[in-house]
Order: C-alpha cells, then sequence, then structure tokens
C-alpha cells in the first residue's frame, strides 16, 4: 500500500477538483458542491450502479480495481453475484432511494471513488492485477474509527472528504449562510443559531453533519463540536470531595 500524508491526499484531490471544473457541463455555472455522481462518471470514467450490499446495511459501499464477483441482494433479499469489472462502484440503493441519506450517499460514492483514483495513480501498490485483487467495502461509520486498523481505508476516507469539501468551497458556504471564518463551538444546546446554520451549511454541500464537522476541524476551522451528544459539555468531573 502507498502510504500518503495529508499533503500529498490535498494534492490528489486539488487535481481531481481542478479537472472537475473544467467540465464543459459546468462552464458558465455558478458551481456551490462538488456532484460525486458528475465527477466519477465524466473525470474518472468510472460506473455507478445501485444494489442492495448487505442485509443489515452495514455495507455502504464497494469496488475493486479488478475484476470479481461481489453478493448483492434484490428487494426480497434474495442473494446474487455481480461482477465488478475493475472500474465500476456499488453503493447501497437505500441510499440513493431516501433523500435524508443524500449526503451519506454523496460520501459513500467518493470513498468508492477514492480507492480507484489510488489505484490509477499507484496501480502497482493497490493491486491491479488477479493475483493481488481485493474487494474495498465502506462500512457505516467507519470514519468514525478509532484507533484507526485499516490505512487503505483511512486513506480512502480522507481523499472522499477532500474532494467533496474543498476549503474554498467551505469557506464561501460558511460565509454565504453568516458563519464567519471558524466555529469554535458546535453544540445544539449553548447555540442553537449556529447549530441550525451548520446544519443547513452541510444540506447545501450536500454532505452529512458528521462528515462537515471531520472535515472543519481538519482544516482547522471549527474547534468543539458535540454533534454526537450536546449534553457532553454539561459533563463536570467529580473530585469525590463534595464539590464538583
Amino acid at each position: 500500500m502507498k502510504c500518503l500524508s495529508r499533503q500529498d491526499i490535498e494534492a490528489i484531490a486539488t487535481r481531481v477538483v481542478t479537472a472537475y471544473y473544467k467540465l464543459p457541463e459546468l462552464q458558465g455555472q455558478q458551481i456551490h458542491r462538488i456532484d460525486p455522481e458528475l465527477l466519477l462518471t465524466k473525470v474518472l470514467g468510472l460506473n455507478i450502479e445501485y444494489y442492495h450490499l448487505s442485509r443489515d446495511n452495514s455495507i455502504l459501499g464497494a469496488t475493486s480495481a479488478s475484476e470479481m464477483g461481489i453478493e448483492v441482494f434484490d428487494n426480497d433479499d434474495n442473494e446474487a453475484i455481480y461482477f465488478l469489472d475493475g472500474k465500476t462502484v456499488l453503493v447501497e440503493k437505500d441510499l440513493k432511494d431516501d433523500t435524508t441519506q443524500q449526503g451519506r450517499c454523496n460520501f459513500t460514492i467518493a470513498h468508492e471513488g477514492s480507492h480507484q483514483i489510488l489505484k490509477m495513480l499507484y496501480p502497482r501498490e493497490y493491486g491491479v492485477n488477479s493475483n493481488s485483487a481485493k474487494l474495498h467495502f465502506y462500512r457505516a461509520n467507519s470514519e468514525k474509527n478509532k484507533p484507526i486498523s485499516d490505512w487503505e481505508e483511512w486513506q480512502a476516507n480522507a481523499l472522499g472528504s477532500a474532494i467533496l469539501l474543498p476549503r474554498e468551497r467551505i469557506e464561501r458556504a460558511m460565509f454565504m449562510f453568516s458563519l464567519g471564518e471558524k466555529i469554535t463551538m458546535l453544540n445544539k444546546m449553548v447555540d442553537s443559531r449556529v447549530y441550525d446554520r451548520f446544519k443547513d451549511l452541510a444540506c447545501f454541500l450536500g454532505v452529512s453533519k458528521t462528515a462537515l464537522a471531520i472535515r472543519m476541524k481538519q482544516l482547522g476551522i471549527l474547534e468543539n463540536d458535540y454533534l454526537d451528544d450536546p449534553y457532553r459539555i454539561l459533563d463536570v468531573p467529580y473530585d469525590g470531595g463534595g464539590r464538583v
């Protein structure tokens, strides 16, 4: 596996997004966010197909740099085999069908597309030949896993995030939503105004609140977020001496 730094990943993302901006379909338009379907199909020449990838919806996306079969399911949970051709991304169909899951759908597409980008750039390291063929699965909430146990998946997460959410897109949208240059604290219980604007910002950029918060923290434009537990800020450790 090719070990990439944050700087390497940002440089790759910049090249991909620059090519996206040059697409004929986008000329003369005001671009507010990255459309991952358009990017994968028109910039990278990939195919995107939507199937049920698991019975419990734990698998959100899959792809491979090589030709191989993968188990998929129909609406009645009957099994079938889909034969990947080395340039196709599979995405959980329920994400596409549920408009409330648009952000997660977009990130899944970007994540699996990132595996393909890394394969294109580093074919030897990412196993294009049949002897080292590998299936890549994107699983729900894998971006939160700590400590990192799978660096290939981490790199795909990081690259997908950098492609979907370039710094300039976020900063311009933050200005549009009157969020300033930086969010110090994101907590719906403490400041509902900032939280509501952040929620609208995520929707505007076509991503989930979690994905946007992770990316903004990585860029240094969000200090503290309490998306998972807004009451955590009220937790004060007890010192055992009758005081809190």
